[in-house]
């Protein structure tokens, strides 16, 4: 019924697009299949090509639903990857059918994966079929296929397409099973298997490092006992011979729009499933009553709390787990161990795993490479909150009586008795209360942020005050001036890396930055060798923040922390006006009509300044660096550090400093 099934699906396809083409879905002995070229199947459906992924120098064999087919430019993960484990590092990948009939793929000259090493001198050809599947074949002299010598629906990846099975070869006891990517761009073997159970065979189960995740319960008269798989759509077919046991994937054939119904596992445990329909599009079902695992994707893992920081290189009575471990194993390992106070992957792309059951406590030189840290939390309600805040406030009010009762008391005593009141004075206003209200007061955080004090103190080395966040969140939710930390902003410009400078003024450097929530900003830090001081900083602060203009540019917020005083503003993706009026070749796309456009919204900005806003502002530089472009060319004057205030009936005012640009 399942071959029927796609039969009727790959005929209704060849219909719909017409003659094919089979001279690229083919590669024969001796030739070769090199980075940048392509097989495609005769319809059109599948291709399979090498690739890397973006940041990664890795390149990889794979194939992938055909873009043509999908009528898209998007770029889709891929349905099956051949070295999913053994990755080319360089460009120089290659694939081909050698002399002995073996399929192998090349690093240059050498042998880096051998996919196939059954040897026949007969004549050998490599084939991608309108399934996905691709096929090492043999042939008759008349051109016929005489045996299959090997075919990637054997290896499944993460990626199970209708006609693949999951379960056992009977004869070699080879099993059928998808495994999760390790991370969202490293498709090396991950944590979770979707597969046959190895005792039940009637069973579909997911492991998660060899320990039962999740089961399909048992399969009877067509259904699997768990709902869900047979509710969303995932239909199979249980094969049961002296050649092997396994569940056929059909998918939903009984809906004669759908093609191509897929399941894949994820790297946090979910199967989901795609479709392709005949209107050439593409439908993803994240319905959380299809997915077939205990993992909801979510932004932050169930019970933590993440923060982008800057860990110091020596901050850490953590231990490090295997590069192998991907977040979820991580957060999964922290959730088991009760003295697990946070973790981070250690690596840029996700994978590894350090665990904190301590606080750091050693003092180092900042790293160089943020990472995201995950606060656990304990699970607990804030219901003790109110019940702290009333101890708290019994403290503070009966410590003025304490202390005036001790000086009723020692009032009378002598000299020595004075020097001990102040001996006592001294230990307990200057070291034993700071000690106390510290430790209340990251009790209070504790219970109101659902953490552990181990846990507020963790974060205070990590340079995170959750007061601080919270209270920022509340002005921001106000529309008020947002005050950013220095280290949200060090994470943001990647330390200030001359990478992100997008240049220098009178103020001091411009930095681009990158926020927690992905919104790109312009970052200006006030230099201290800068002719601005600190009058301007606020003068700036205070007046944009006030202003609100299509033609002003927008400030986000501040940070001012010690010496460091910095503005953050929108990003504006074309810089400056200068950048372009003054170049010789940038200056070719200032049209007369675009020009024209600019210079009314300039207008515009200063007519709001002048005459309409709420205050009346002088803006005193008014000049092509200080007007910003945003991504479709639209003016926004900048840059008000020198701007002076007028009342609503003044008409002039004296200033004994010169201003503006000279």
């Amino acid at each position: 019924m399942c071959s029927n099934g796609i039969f009727v699906s790959l005929l209704t396809l060849s219909l719909l697009l017409g003659k094919s083409c089979s001279e690229t879905d083919t590669l024969h002995q001796g030739q070769f299949l090199k980075d940048g070229q392509e097989l495609v199947s005769a319809f059109k459906i599948f291709k399979l090509k090498f690739f890397n992924f973006k940041n990664s120098e890795n390149l990889y064999l794979g194939i992938w639903f055909n873009n043509l087919y999908l009528n898209t430019d998007s770029q889709d993960r891929p349905v099956w990857i051949a070295n999913r484990n053994n990755p080319i590092s360089d460009r120089s990948g290659s694939l081909t059918v050698d002399s002995l009939g073996r399929l192998k793929i090349l690093r240059g000259a050498s042998t880096m994966l051998e996919l196939s090493s059954i040897e026949t001198t007969r004549n050998t050809t490599l084939q991608l079929l309108d399934s996905g599947n691709l096929q090492l074949q043999e042939m008759d002299a008349d051109g016929s296929m005489k045996r299959v010598l090997w075919q990637s629906f054997d290896y499944p990846t993460d990626t199970l397409l209708p006609g693949m099975k999951l379960g056992f070869d009977g004869k070699t006891r080879k099993r059928w099973e998808l495994t999760s990517w390790l991370g969202d761009t490293l498709p090396a073997s991950g944590s979770f298997v979707f597969g046959m159970d190895t005792n039940i065979t009637n069973v579909l189960t997911i492991l998660w490092r060899g320990n039962m995740y999740w089961s399909s319960g048992l399969w009877n008269k067509g259904r699997f006992s768990e709902e869900e798989l047979n509710e969303c759509g995932f239909l199979f077919s249980f094969v049961s011979t002296k050649s092997g046991q396994y569940f056929m994937y059909s998918g939903d054939q009984d809906d004669a729009r759908t093609f191509f119904p897929t399941i894949m596992i994820d790297e946090q445990g979910i199967l989901r499933r795609e479709q392709m329909h005949r209107q050439r599009n593409r439908q993803n079902y994240r319905n959380r009553n299809c997915l077939a695992a205990g993992y909801v994707v979510r932004d932050e893992p169930y019970g933590f709390t993440s923060f982008r920081v800057t860990v110091s290189s020596s901050a850490s009575n953590g231990f490090v787990l295997s590069g192998t471990f991907s977040s979820v194993d991580c957060s999964a390992i922290c959730l088991q161990n009760s003295s697990c106070l946070a973790y981070a992957s250690t690596e840029p792309d996700g994978t590894g795993c350090e665990i904190w059951n301590t606080y750091p406590t050693n003092k180092g030189s900042a790293s160089h490479s943020p990472r995201t840290i995950y606060i656990r939390g304990n699970g607990q309600e804030n219901k003790k909150v109110a019940a702290w805040h009333i101890v708290v406030a019994t403290l503070f009010l009966m410590t003025p009586i304490i202390w005036f009762i001790i000086y009723l008391v020692l009032r009378k005593f002598n000299v020595k008795g004075r020097v001990l009141f102040r001996g006592i004075y001294y230990f307990l206003w200057r070291e034993l209360t700071p000690q106390v209200i510290g430790f209340i007061r990251r009790r209070i955080l504790s219970l109101r942020f659902g953490s552990t004090i181990d846990q507020e103190m963790l974060l205070r080395e990590l340079g995170i005050d959750r007061s601080c966040i919270h209270k920022r969140n509340e002005r921001k939710s106000n529309n008020e001036l947002q005050i950013f930390s220095f280290e949200s902003v060090v994470s943001a410009t990647d330390d200030f890396s001359d990478e992100n400078k997008l240049g220098e003024g009178g103020f001091g450097p411009v930095y681009k930055g990158k926020l927690l929530n992905g919104e790109e900003v312009a970052i200006k830090r006030l230099s201290l060798a800068s002719g601005q001081g600190l009058v301007e900083f606020k003068n700036e602060a205070i007046l944009i923040a006030k202003l609100q203009h299509t033609n002003l540019v927008q400030v986000l917020g501040c940070c001012i922390e010690k010496d460091e005083k910095m503005l953050i503003y929108e990003y504006m993706q074309n810089k400056s006006l200068d950048y372009f009026l003054f170049d010789p070749l940038r200056k070719n796309v200032l049209d007369w009509t675009l020009r024209f456009r600019i210079m009314e919204g300039i207008i515009q900005g200063l007519l709001y300044l002048h005459k309409y806003s709420r205050l009346k502002v002088i803006h005193r530089d008014i000049k092509a660096s200080n007007i910003l472009l945003d991504e479709d060319m639209n003016p926004k004057i900048s840059d008000f550090g020198l701007a002076r205030i007028f009342g609503a009936e003044e008409t002039r005012a004296n200033t004994k400093r010169v201003a503006g640009t000279l």
